[in-house]
């Protein structure tokens, strides 16, 4: 045996000199012949109808320095702290909590905090734990890396098994006194904690790294969901039971699951704060995803998703980035880095409840089982709003996902959302990644024009505090697609303004040649003499004429005689001159003057 192995096996050693069994057995071979769902099958038949306890739902927050624990329940009872060094995330398993640090692993009541058991393990890392109400199975990463150590405790703090092994364990379950234990990223196998004979293993045709109990059923997960029934036997052929949901290209790359064959820290991280969350949901009729929802976390935003199509339905913009949450039955509960646990409504995305663990927090985690949310949703807006307050929140970090949830956005029917991209391309703090999507949008809505109306009567104005020239080009643009003729006298203010870009007078002028009217007259007789001759880009020239378009309609034998003496003057530019001379050409030939003859 290496110094390595030595070491860990005389550290582990300690922890059961009170007389638990070490297993030497030749476990977790994968010198393995698949025995086609028999052996899975009995185990079926033995414990497949016992009925399996709710776990404790609560959430757990990891303070201070990474050695505070405080434990929220959520369905009611005190909050509670436990000091401790943590050297990994604590796990919730059945109605205990399992932590690790110090040197030591040790279990707590999930609603008191009060301890059950504590054991010295040495350096050994948590991987996860399951617990039956009797015995606490803990798993452990080696403290080289290289192999996994399982533990069996029972709640008087005797160990009754210790198995070692060189593969990579991943988080087990424990039904009575039977531990259901992934490795390998494909195997779970149930190991007898009496006599630590392997009773039965079975394949999985999915990644997968977790046992757990929830919702009275027996889950294996990773990329999926896997239920523990009577299809299990034909899980190699990959007819068990089994869901999974569609998670769309998103920043981040999300997962539903993080692999439980390495260790979690203590302390959050990005992939805590970019997360998808989903419970699944048995019947009898086959497994389904709870709710018809699936959520995600992206720093300060929550969002839930329709199961089937993946299609947004709600956003909530949180003032803290979320580092915990699980789903539950009717929506999700939530945890965030300044501690507060929030409930939001699957279907609207509504407030359902708030709670405080009194502090800021490192890292959180969330158990929920048994309790469903429930309640009225409170301060639920229609999508088109969520999705305003989402995109116009001034944070960097979102930036990613507001460029996505922008798309959803623009696609709204609301006339708020016609306002919220308004209200974006307009704001000077407005990411540069961002405006040109947000300008986009603007330009192909076709609603809302009162709010485009009040943001073209702002001009840049420093000494007022209007840091921005409103998205005049866009909202041209919509404004003249809709022929809507009240714009007219505020496109004409455009016309003349310095502050606006070439683009946005091109497009006001466009959009004039559309909706413009005789009061605007004198606006563009005025623009078309300035710069029909002085335009200094092909943008100045195409609102010229478009400008020249707008008087030959509605300034009369004026209005001609303007644009005939334009398209002859050299001095005008070349761009403008050949295109005037095509609308000239193009229009009915100019009247003739009633003192001559013909």
């Amino acid at each position: 045996m290496s110094a390595r192995r030595l070491g860990l096996a005389i550290a582990v050693a300690t922890a059961i000199a009170c007389g638990g069994g070490q297993t030497r057995l030749n476990l977790f071979s994968t010198n393995w012949e698949d025995d086609g769902g028999a052996s899975i099958a009995r185990v079926w038949q033995r414990v497949g109808k016992a009925t399996i306890p709710p776990s404790v739902d609560v959430v757990i927050g990891v303070a201070g320095h990474a050695d505070k624990m405080i434990g929220l329940p959520l369905a009611g009872g005190s909050k509670w702290t436990f000091a401790h060094p943590l050297d990994t995330r604590p796990v919730v398993a059945g109605a205990v909590v399992v932590g690790s640090g110090g040197g030591e692993a040790f279990a707590l009541d999930a609603s008191s905090g009060r301890v059950i058991w504590r054991r010295p393990t040495g350096q050994i890392a948590l991987l996860g734990a399951g617990d039956d109400g009797a015995v606490t199975v803990v798993a452990f990463r080696d403290a080289g890396g290289s192999g996994s150590v399982l533990l069996a405790v029972t709640h008087d703090g005797q160990v009754v098994r210790q198995i070692e092994t060189s593969m990579s364990l991943g988080a087990p379950a424990v039904i009575d006194r039977l531990a259901f234990v992934p490795w390998a990223g494909q195997y779970v196998s149930v190991v007898d904690l009496l006599n630590g004979d392997e009773m039965a293993r079975v394949t999985l045709r999915d990644e997968t790294s977790r046992a757990w109990t929830e919702g009275g059923s027996l889950w294996f997960g990773g990329a999926g969901f896997t239920r523990f029934d009577e299809h299990i036997r034909d899980a190699s052929k990959g007819k068990a039971s089994w869901a999974t949901v569609k998670i769309p290209t998103l920043p981040g790359q999300p997962k539903l699951m993080r692999s439980a064959n390495a260790p979690v820290g203590a302390l959050a991280d990005a992939q805590d704060k970019v997360r998808v969350y989903a419970r699944p949901k048995g019947t009898d009729a086959g497994i389904s995803i709870e709710d018809g929802r699936w959520y995600g976390t992206y720093f300060r935003l929550a969002m839930g998703f329709d199961a089937s199509a993946a299609k947004l339905g709600w956003v909530h913009l949180n003032g803290a980035d979320f580092v915990g949450a699980a789903a539950a039955p009717g929506g999700i509960v939530l945890c965030d880095e300044q501690g507060k646990v929030t409930e939001l409504d699957a279907r609207t995305g509504g407030i359902l409840s708030e709670q405080d663990l009194g502090e800021s927090v490192k890292a959180c985690v969330v158990n929920v089982d048994a309790q469903p949310a429930s309640g009225t949703p409170s301060g639920a807006k229609t999508l088109a709003g969520q999705l305003a307050d989402a995109v116009l929140a001034d944070d960097p970090q979102l930036v990613a996902m507001q460029t996505v949830l922008l798309r959803d956005l623009a696609e709204a029917a609301d006339e708020s959302a016609t306002k919220a991209l308004v209200d974006l391309a307009s704001d000077p703090r407005t990411s540069p990644e961002l405006l040109p999507e947000a300008r986009r949008a603007l330009a192909a809505r076709r609603n809302g024009a009162t709010f485009m109306e009040a943001a073209l009567a702002r001009h840049y104005d420093f000494l007022k505090d209007v840091l921005r020239a409103p998205p005049v080009a866009p909202i041209a643009q919509a404004l003249g697609a809709m022929k809507d003729r009240s714009a007219a006298p505020l496109l004409a203010t455009h016309l003349l303004d310095p502050a606006d870009s070439d683009e946005d007078v091109m497009q006001a002028a466009a959009a004039l040649a559309i909706v413009g009217g005789q009061d605007e007259l004198p606006t563009m007789r005025q623009f078309f003499g300035m710069y029909r001759a002085t335009a200094d880009d092909d943008d100045v020239a195409a609102a010229v004429v478009s400008v020249g378009k707008a008087l030959l309609a509605l300034d009369g034998p004026a209005g001609r005689a303007r644009v005939d003496a334009a398209v002859k003057d050299a001095m005008t530019v070349e761009y403008a001159r050949d295109r005037l001379g095509e609308l000239v050409a193009a229009a009915s030939p100019a009247p003739v003057d009633a003192g001559k003859k013909k």
